[in-house]
């Protein structure tokens, strides 16, 4: 899913340039684009300020889905509680999956 080599093509940057800007080592990068790790929430605040799109860090059904027309203000509300849930879920996998880290 976070696709960070199509970032790397589309901007140019190289893993030891790209690891510069985010003040990280290029086997770090390196990490990322293998998807042996992935970025802290930091990271990938920074990602997003160098250009990331949404499709490359989580793929093209998600950026598909960050906009949505409704009718009326009750889709709207049932809208919200379904991407409330989404991301619910999704917190939880990333915690299953040992992406978050207690500050010692």
């Amino acid at each position: 899913m976070f696709n960070i080599g199509s970032f790397l093509a589309r901007t140019g940057y190289t893993h030891e340039s790209l690891a510069k800007k985010m003040r990280c080592s290029p086997g770090l990068i390196g990490m990322y684009a293998s998807q042996k790790s992935v970025p802290s929430y930091e990271k990938i605040e920074l990602l997003l300020k160098l250009g990331m799109t949404i499709e490359e860090m989580f793929g093209q059904e998600a950026a598909e889905q960050t906009h949505l027309f409704v009718q009326t203000e009750g889709d709207l509300q049932n809208e919200a509680n379904s991407f409330k849930d989404k991301v619910g879920k999704a917190v939880v996998e990333l915690l299953n999956a040992g992406f978050f880290k207690l500050k010692r």
